[in-house]
């Protein structure tokens, strides 16, 4: 039109660049059946260089999961090595206190702390003396042991720590004084070093007065030609011993008795006939007191005239002998010199089995220091006697006289037949028949003393 201006040409939009499925825009090669596609502002010569789009790019990322476990038992790791080292203990043990009321499990490093003390009970005192004592308790849990013992004036020691961990407990106290009261304080720490005590007090014993030993009842008896016997009583449990001699200086003692009795004997042997001698008797107790009983004389009998004829009557010196005892033990007449000595020979017979009844009863009755009493089996061998007593046991010496030597020599010729003789060895009553009663054999035996 006239006097129109001119337009500039309106720029036409540029259309999306399409792809197909391929990831190639429409018309690419190798595209079947696909529409040439041509940039609007594509230039029109012909070096234009074609640029081929391959679709987006795919970014490799690293496992996540894997990356946290490591990181985890890294801190873990230095975590548990910081512990062992020690350089969490204060801070835990403040978290322990912290947490003390509240229940955790005990595999927790930050588990409540043990505050508790152990329980004392059973505190009692025992064997008390003049110097010591023995403390004793029992806890609720495994503790050491520790005494702290006070005296009147307030001086304190303490016993030896006992670091044994157990729940019975036991110290002694020693170097104390005595009849003195004292404070004591037991102490038991558990292994988390939490501490308990008990409080109690206690007097030592006081300090005793040494009783003196008394001798009484001193008495001389069996005395012989050669011998005697000194017997004695104390009013406590204590040694026996004997000095003698012709003089009251004496020289002579007995071997000490060391067994604690409180009655006494002592024989004395080896003596001169016709003889006056002094003694004294000792005796020491338990806690060392002595007692002494001083100079008392007796005078030893006169010796059997060497002409006395030996034999088997009444009146003469008895014929010495040696036999054995079922068990091989040999038994001498002279050995019981000094005292009344009754003989039995004996067999295996009606009237013997009855009077061995009677001679046992005296035997039983009678003190063996003043009579000794011998039942000789004759012409009967150790086997019959051995079956004759497995019937009627007997305690009283049995000798056996299996050749009938020593019967021969005091005269036996039938059972029983039984010879009393006295403290010189002389023959003072014989029967040669079985005795009725024990009344009849003691008749003889009084008539001896």
């Amino acid at each position: 039109m006239p006097g129109a201006v001119p337009q500039a040409p309106v720029p036409q939009p540029i259309p999306p660049r399409q792809y197909g499925t391929d990831g190639q825009p429409p018309g690419a090669s190798g595209s079947p059946g696909a529409m040439p596609y041509v940039s609007a502002q594509q230039p029109s010569v012909s070096t234009q260089k074609t640029f081929v789009d391959t679709g987006p790019i795919r970014v490799r990322r690293f496992p996540t999961a894997l990356v946290a476990i490591l990181i985890i038992a890294i801190i873990g790791l230095l975590g548990f090595a910081t512990f062992k080292a020690g350089w969490l203990e204060a801070p835990l043990s403040t978290v322990q206190e912290f947490v003390s009321g509240i229940k955790l499990p005990q595999w927790l490093p930050i588990s409540p702390k043990d505050t508790t003390p152990p329980t004392i009970q059973n505190v009692s005192v025992s064997n008390i003396t003049m110097t010591g004592a023995v403390i004793t308790w029992q806890t609720d849990e495994p503790a050491t042991s520790q005494v702290m013992i006070c005296d009147p004036g307030g001086g304190c020691t303490w016993t030896e720590l006992d670091e044994n961990l157990v729940t019975n407990h036991s110290v002694s106290l020693i170097d104390l004084k005595p009849n003195t009261a004292y404070h004591f304080t037991a102490t038991s720490t558990d292994a988390k070093e939490n501490q308990a005590i008990a409080e109690g007090d206690l007097t030592t014993s006081a300090q005793t007065t040494a009783t003196p030993l008394t001798i009484s009842g001193v008495k001389v008896s069996n005395i012989t030609d050669s011998n005697t016997t000194i017997t004695w009583q104390t009013d406590k449990p204590a040694t026996s011993q004997v000095e003698y001699g012709t003089t009251n200086a004496y020289g002579s003692t007995t071997t000490l008795d060391q067994n604690l009795t409180a009655s006494h004997s002592a024989i004395l042997a080896g003596l001169k006939p016709n003889t006056t001698y002094h003694f004294k008797v000792k005796s020491k107790d338990a806690s060392g007191n002595e007692a002494t009983f001083q100079d008392q004389t007796f005078t030893t009998r006169s010796t059997v005239s060497a002409a006395a004829e030996v034999g088997p009557e009444v009146g003469k010196l008895a014929p010495d002998f040696t036999l054995p005892t079922l068990d091989g033990k040999q038994v001498s007449l002279s050995e019981f010199r000094g005292k009344i000595v009754m003989i039995n020979f004996w067999q295996n017979v009606q009237q013997c089995r009855t009077e061995l009844d009677y001679i046992q009863a005296v035997y039983d009755k009678w003190p063996q220091d003043k009579l000794a009493i011998l039942a000789v089996s004759w012409k009967q061998t150790p086997q019959d006697v051995q079956s004759f007593l497995n019937s009627k046991p007997l305690t009283l010496p049995i000798l056996i006289d299996e050749t009938g030597e020593v019967a021969e020599k005091y005269d036996v010729l039938r059972s029983p037949v039984s010879l009393f003789i006295d403290a010189q060895g002389i023959i003072k009553d014989r029967k040669d028949w079985p005795f009725k009663n024990e009344v009849q054999i003691e008749s003889i035996l009084n008539s001896m003393q």
